[in-house]
Parts: C-alpha cells; structure tokens; sequence
C-alpha cells in the first residue's frame, strides 16, 4: 500500500542503507518497487562513521541486491554517496573529508530528473498527508 503509493509520486529514491547492517528486507522491498517504477536510485550508505562499519562489504550487498532484481545496466550505474547523518557529513569517496551534506544534495540535482508537468491538462494532485490549521484551515499535502 504506503510504498506503492509513493513510488507513484516521486522521481527519484535515496536508497538508504546501514554501512554496518547492509540491506534489510525492506531494501529489497523498496528497491524492488522503485525499479518496477522505473526510478533510478541514488544509494546512500549512511553510519560510515561508526566503529564497526563497512561500507565496502556493503557496497557489494547492494550491487549484488541490484543483481537478483534484475537491474539493467544503466539501473547498475547507480550513484554512491557515503554519509554519517548523525554528523551531519556526506562524502562520494571514502578517502574525503566534508562537513556538510553538499555532496548528497549534488547527487540529487544531478541525478533525480525534474517533475514531468505539462500546462496543457488540469491540476491534479496525490494527496499524501492532511492537515489542519486556524489560520488556514485544511491543509491537504501532496504531490
């Protein structure tokens, strides 16, 4: 149900994976359903920090992951950032050093495409959230 509906609403994933735990059942989920969307997913392995992580066994969980769905070439072509949430630090290579998460937010606008609009139909909206304001009033969130 909720993975299926927003898998409709966007253009892109961050396929966010532990650098210690590597994929879960629910990554294969997710992943699995952004494929059959036709998303291509930035990965991001998140927890690099950590004592105990790693993120180059990880990185080989996940392409073999992409490997078992079927991935197509260009799906196995998939964006890399490494990152430490909790620091608030994102890296495209291990070996760098960054104190923001510049690189993740490059990864984005370079790699998830722009919404598909068009000003000849009508407005049309998913709605995926809703809310209430006194100000406002009912507020209806969504794509």
């Amino acid at each position: 149900g909720e993975v299926e509906r927003i898998m409709k609403m966007v253009d892109g994933v961050l396929l966010v994976v532990d650098a210690h735990d590597g994929p879960q059942a629910q990554t294969r989920f997710v992943l699995r359903k952004a494929m059959e969307n036709k998303l291509k997913p930035v990965v991001v392995i998140n927890k690099v920090d950590r004592e105990n992580a790693r993120p180059h066994k990880v990185l080989d969980e996940i392409f073999d992951l992409f490997v078992d769905l079927k991935a197509t070439d260009e799906q196995l072509d998939f964006p890399i950032v490494y990152a430490s949430a909790k620091n608030g630090f994102a890296i495209r290579e291990l070996h760098e050093s960054n104190n923001d998460m510049t690189p993740l937010f490059q990864a984005i606008v370079q790699h998830v495409p722009p919404p598909k609009i068009s000003s000849q139909t009508f407005f049309q909206m998913l709605v995926s959230n809703l809310d209430y304001s006194d100000y406002l009033g009912r507020i209806a969130l969504g794509r």
